[in-house]
């Protein structure tokens, strides 16, 4: 609708065909041309001392034949990332001419639509759905209505304030002893976060959740901890989705009391009960982590080490991390149709990737090892201040570049081409056709260019750069996810049926390996006894 608009309004305005040609977006046009592989640099973390880090010259630029690499933030900039970027020849550059876009807020239609085809953006459109924590509540909730509550358990009881204020006084009314916990909506870094006892402690006038307290969480030496895992996002249609290996566990600095024995919830230990880093570190008991090889040690550990630690007590660690694994798809799930839909708007759809998401989930692990999703971040921090924080947000920068393909841009070869799809879609225009539709004879399955192919191609390469990244999605036996899906989804059905296939052709060669190797071994067997035989 806005590219229209600017098309009728360049008519109108008699500025001739050069005018109607530039308000035709780039985004919009589909090339006819087979899509080349793309080369993208393999990221590899170059500092890895905090004194390295913060040294102001970068080490010497990688040399690209093929073009320039541009990046640009906007809003706060990570120290971590402009070095890696900066390691790897990137220099920085104006938003409107940058190959790497990497924003701390929501990025707007405007800015996607302002960008070359070639420009790689950290968010996508809408995504917000999950990330604000009122829109992930009103998400879950019309979730639960649609699938059941069991398929949306892990989230607790939650109301938005003010608009749910009656309903929450009531649930709190009925549960007396309980213990509620309060978080403002447009907060972060804990922030104005409050425990509640009762429903005449319920902020009034102010924008914020409240959900049910997980009064029972698995404790080690007696402190609470939660986990912050990174997640990626690669396309929501069809659903590509990470999940990256390390991740970080961190603790709180006072010993674990239910806040509804003895005390009133207001009075309780901020320090026992919030385990974000920007409070506890503020605390007498804070340990900070010295030695990133020493990853088990402090209030902040890596998630190799929890699960060691877990292991070590008799905790099926391969079977809770399937239930975490689930419940981040699930989530990721949820926000797939807003996302899905402002992505055709702006033509980020249908294949086209220029952008992804990096995501940090905050789970609990309560005493049943039940996990429980706290909130998803946005823009999760990047910040280094341990040895450890570097060490595992390094790797999952270099890891997470490495996987979106981002890949030296030939501008002068780029802009040509954007002048052949102008060309071309301005003739369509003239004959009444859309931008977006092919010439007539074009066809993808002779070109054997079909989406299911493509989309194989592009899952198989990813796959290849995956690094420390694990795939949450599509995976084999994720034929249940695909009915939690608002709208069916032809090609996450389709991917999910061919690595059905793949692991059954899999299994086959094994098994026909199996039998090939007994019956050699039988054969074997046999010429030895005859062979005895004779002898005798």
């Amino acid at each position: 609708l806005r590219a229209f608009r600017a098309l009728v309004g360049a008519v109108c305005a008699g500025g001739g065909w050069l005018a109607v040609l530039r308000c035709v977006p780039t985004t919009l046009m589909p090339s006819d041309e087979p899509a080349a592989a793309v080369r993208g640099i393999v990221f590899r973390p170059q500092r890895y001392t905090l004194e390295a880090l913060h040294q102001d010259e970068p080490r010497p630029p990688q040399r690209h034949e093929d073009g320039r690499l541009t990046y640009a933030f906007r809003g706060g900039e990570s120290l971590v990332l402009r070095r890696l970027l900066e390691d790897h020849g990137y220099l920085p550059s104006p938003t409107a001419d940058a190959d790497l876009v990497w924003s701390s807020g929501h990025v707007g239609p405007e800015t996607l639509l302002s960008l070359p085809r070639h420009a790689k953006v950290n968010h996508f459109p809408r995504s917000g759905v999950i990330t604000r924590k009122d829109l992930l509540v009103r998400t879950i909730a019309m979730l639960r209505a649609r699938c059941g509550r069991a398929a949306y358990e892990y989230l607790p009881l939650s109301f938005v304030l003010p608009a749910d204020a009656a309903a929450c006084t009531a649930a709190m009314g009925r549960d007396g002893g309980a213990t509620w916990i309060a978080k403002p909506i447009a907060s972060s870094q804990g922030r104005g976060i409050s425990l509640l006892g009762s429903s005449a402690k319920l902020p009034v006038g102010e924008d914020c959740v409240v959900s049910r307290y997980v009064a029972r969480p698995l404790l080690i030496d007696g402190y609470k901890f939660d986990l912050r895992l990174y997640v990626a996002v690669s396309s929501f249609e069809p659903l590509r989705a990470y999940v990256f290996e390390e991740g970080l566990c961190r603790f709180s600095t006072a010993r674990y009391s239910d806040p509804a024995d003895g005390g009133s919830a207001a009075d309780a230990d901020v320090f026992a009960h919030l385990t974000n880093y920007s409070i506890n570190k503020r605390s007498s008991h804070f340990v900070p982590n010295a030695d990133a090889a020493d990853d088990g040690f402090g209030s902040k550990w890596s998630l190799s080490a929890l699960k060691r630690c877990l292991a070590r007590n008799g905790v099926d660690v391969a079977a809770l991390w399937r239930r975490v694994d689930d419940l981040l798809l699930r989530t990721l799930i949820a926000a797939e149709p807003s996302v899905a839909a402002a992505g055709r708007q702006v033509g980020t759809a249908g294949g086209r990737a220029s952008c992804f998401e990096l995501l940090g989930f905050d789970v609990l692990i309560d005493e049943c090892l039940k996990p429980w999703l706290l909130e998803v971040n946005l823009s999760p921090s990047l910040g280094a201040d341990t040895p450890l924080d570097l060490k595992v947000k390094s790797c999952l920068l270099a890891d997470l570049l490495t996987l979106v393909a981002l890949a030296p841009h030939d501008r002068a070869a780029a802009r040509a081409k954007e002048r052949t799809l102008r060309a071309a879609a301005i003739e369509r225009l003239s004959r009444g056709e859309p931008t977006h539709r092919r010439p007539k004879g074009a066809s993808d399955a002779g070109r054997g260019r079909t989406p299911l192919r493509r989309a194989l191609r592009t899952l198989d390469a990813e796959a290849r750069r995956a690094g420390g990244f694990r795939r949450l999605f599509p995976l084999a036996g994720g034929g249940e996810y695909l009915l939690l899906f608002a709208q069916h989804r032809p090609l996450n059905a389709a991917l999910v049926r061919e690595l059905d296939a793949r692991c059954a052709r899999a299994a086959q060669a094994e098994d026909e390996a199996e039998e090939e190797a007994a019956d050699a071994e039988d054969a074997a067997g046999g010429a030895q006894g005859r062979g005895g035989t004779a002898g005798a």
